[in-house]
């Protein structure tokens, strides 16, 4: 009994003074968070950008056929909306890649089985004096 008692309390020790376990997944749940939202913001940013794509093919059929003003309208909210869009659609785009490329890799790293160099490690720590 007095053993498990050791082990118990061994474990809570840890637990509460040992913050490297809770840092990694705080992290990661930070990660995650920020893909969350990165997310939301990508596609309503992907809607925008679809109509605005949709209102420049219909405002370019009605220039065709004399109407100016929503080509002009266009024109005019391209530079302080449709732009910035665009350019929002293609940084989110590659962050989000990167954010999903680091989170496979710290969960691939996560759960390998430890290398050969932990067994020698494992080894020499029980040889040593």
């Amino acid at each position: 009994m007095r053993g498990l008692g050791a082990l118990v309390a061994a474990r809570l020790w840890r637990k509460r003074f040992s913050r490297e376990p809770e840092l990694t997944g705080e992290f990661t749940g930070l990660l995650q968070t920020c893909k969350t939202w990165m997310d939301r913001v990508l596609m309503v940013n992907v809607f925008l950008v679809m109509v605005g794509a949709l209102w420049f093919v219909v405002a370019v059929g009605l220039h065709i056929q004399g109407l100016e003003w929503p080509l002009g309208h266009f024109q005019q909210l391209w530079t302080p909306l449709f732009m910035p869009a665009v350019g929002l659609l293609m940084a989110a785009a590659l962050l989000n890649g990167g954010l999903q490329w680091l989170l496979r890799f710290r969960t691939r790293r996560e759960q390998r089985p430890p290398g050969p160099r932990a067994a020698l490690d494992k080894q020499n720590r029980s040889h040593a004096p």
